[in-house]
């Protein structure tokens, strides 16, 4: 028992301080949705924030890896907390709001290098066999962080300020910083003679390459990223139309909204939960394909819903099996990347996410402007089954076929 308790010494600080930047994210998001629309009276204004974010992986993507795999993660998510505190401690004293979205765009920047490193230093970190449970307790965490986030934001907003909770953030991310700090280091200083002698753009140039090559060889895990991340971001666009497809098609209040995402999260929660107790029970494949393929089916009943009751149904559904999803396939790209190709492999592959995520919300946007919702919605929803039936096909062969070389493999062994 104790040597277990050990063993999870380190993976629980991680998810401690990763649990509390993820509550002070969602105090931020929402704190600064009332600050900017309070300031602005302008919707625009707060629809502008939900791409300083996408515009920011573009911007770093495909650099930040080259620096995240060579310099000390840990170093770069404790700076990265740090950075992020100072900015948003800043944003209560600027008066005009293109200094506003500037210091906004700076913290998505720190953001972006926080976020592949932390998943670099996890894999180095936890070990292999636990990668499962420590991601669906952090599933748990998220989801744990979308619930309480927005209620501390509001219970700060509604006895402090606006000041006061935007503060509290900053407040969130040194404290993160400091539980960062009690981590080992797990750095490795290598010499490298090309990297002091080169120019940065070679270097970056030879990376590409690398990457590149790592993804010609794994074509497999490049068809179950492109797949899953269509399916990410369709459901993303999805989500930007929401509010106006529930209450405008299905004739939702305001009330019966925030109902259903709170029924949404404690669907995701439930799952998140679940897993972590059958954590390694279930294989990979069967939880990244049959989990989306469930999911897609949530957002099909959300499509076709015609009054609460049935959209709950199909938000209950996509939250449990989302929740089996994101977790099944963080595991599987960590056990397809090494640690020292993933902060380059992860963040090339996030600029085109990132590009795609801007394109999608956008087309959606205009969609929904020739079209109507319903139809909009309707068609992004088969489109998110058609690629989770594919997806779930792959991973159906995938597991088969691994199993049939495992089990030749096992003969060739007793042969000997």
């Amino acid at each position: 028992m104790r040597d277990a308790k050990s063993k999870w010494k380190y993976p629980s600080l991680l998810l401690s301080a990763v649990g509390i930047s993820y509550i002070g994210d969602f105090i931020y998001l929402v704190a600064l949705n009332l600050y900017i629309f309070a300031k602005t009276e302008s919707v625009t204004a707060v629809a502008g924030l939900w791409l300083i974010g996408p515009l920011a992986g573009i911007v770093t993507s495909l650099w930040s890896g080259s620096l995240i795999d060579r310099l000390n993660k840990k170093l770069i998510m404790i700076i990265s907390d740090i950075m992020r505190a100072l900015l948003v401690a800043i944003i209560p004293f600027l008066s005009e709001m293109w200094m506003i979205y500037s210091v906004l765009f700076a913290i998505s920047l720190c953001s972006s290098f926080f976020n592949p490193a932390s998943s670099a230093y996890t894999v180095q970190l936890v070990p292999k066999e636990k990668w499962l449970r420590y991601n669906s307790i952090s599933s748990v965490l998220t989801t744990g962080a979308l619930v309480i986030g927005p209620a501390i934001a509001g219970a700060l907003v509604h006895f402090g300020s606006y000041n006061f909770a935007i503060w509290c953030n900053a407040g969130s991310f040194l404290l993160s910083a400091c539980i960062l700090s009690f981590l080992p280091s797990l750095y490795n200083k290598q010499t490298d003679s090309s990297y002091s002698s080169s120019s940065k753009l070679k270097i970056m140039i030879d990376d590409w390459r690398i990457v590149v090559e790592f993804l010609k060889k794994q074509l497999l895990f490049l068809a179950t990223y492109i797949l899953f991340q269509l399916i990410m971001t369709l459901a993303i666009a999805l989500d930007s139309q929401e509010v106006v497809f529930t209450q405008t098609i299905i004739g939702l209040t305001e009330s019966q909204y925030s109902l259903l995402v709170s029924i949404t999260g404690i669907g995701y929660l439930t799952g998140s939960l679940l897993l972590a107790i059958t954590a390694n029970k279930l294989p990979i494949p069967y939880l990244i394909g049959f989990a989306s393929t469930l999911f897609s089916l949530g957002y099909g009943i959300y499509a076709f819903s015609n009054s609460f009751y049935s959209a709950c149904i199909g938000f209950i559904i996509l939250g449990f099996f989302s929740s089996f999803a994101n977790t099944g396939f963080q595991t599987f790209f960590q056990q397809r990347i090494p640690s020292n190709k993933m902060g380059r492999v992860g963040a090339t592959l996030g600029f085109f996410q990132s590009l795609t995520l801007i394109i999608t919300i956008i087309f959606a946007g205009l969609l929904s402007e020739w079209l109507s919702v319903k139809e909009v919605v309707i068609g992004t929803s088969l489109l998110i089954m058609l690629f989770s039936v594919t997806l779930n096909v792959l991973m159906f062969f995938y597991h088969n076929s691994k199993e049939v070389y495992n089990k030749n493999s096992n003969q060739r062994e007793l042969a000997r």
